[in-house]
């Protein structure tokens, strides 16, 4: 065999030089980055609606194991049936004002039902006469989230057997 020359060695020609080449690998990138693009924007949502889900039921089990265990603790009674209460339904007023996230607000929304835990399962009439004792409870404590302090101010109290809370939130510098 004859040694390879210069002249003899096969090469790929340059495509790259060509407009139509040219465009068609700019197109090939330019549809990755938005389909990608795309991609991020609704795998983004879709991981938001199930955090929040999550936060959701999370919350709920929490409430009604405390319930379950409150039962489990003080069985009813068959004779006698007032009102109880069953649950602590809280809302914020300014929330939207001051840019609070919904993380932010389960975590105060958790950490005000934990405080008041032990009305659940109290006879309304018994709620309704401490109603000073559950507004300072409520009002005179710092609540602390993602290293920020805030301080809830009661609005509107409504005691039923669902206590209606309309808190505002305080960001204390």
């Amino acid at each position: 065999m004859a040694a390879w020359r210069r002249g003899d060695i096969m090469h790929i020609p340059p495509l790259y030089k060509r407009k139509e080449w040219r465009r068609f690998l700019a197109g090939i990138a330019l549809g990755a980055m938005l389909g990608y693009t795309f991609f991020l924007i609704i795998h983004g949502q879709q991981q938001e609606n199930m955090t929040q889900e999550h936060i959701r039921l999370s919350a709920e089990l929490n409430e009604v194991e405390k319930k379950y265990e409150h039962l489990l603790d003080n069985p009813p009674k068959g004779e006698e049936k007032p009102l109880k209460v069953r649950d602590v339904v809280i809302s914020y007023t300014n929330a939207k004002k001051l840019e609070v996230d919904l993380l932010t607000q389960h975590e105060l929304t958790s950490l005000v039902k934990d405080l008041l835990s032990s009305i659940n399962g109290q006879n309304v009439q018994a709620v309704a006469d401490q109603i000073d004792l559950v507004i300072s409870t409520v009002e005179n404590k710092d609540y602390v989230v993602d290293q920020l302090t805030y301080q809830l101010t009661v609005k509107r109290l409504i005691v039923t057997e669902e206590v209606i809370m309309n808190l505002e939130i305080k960001l204390i510098p």
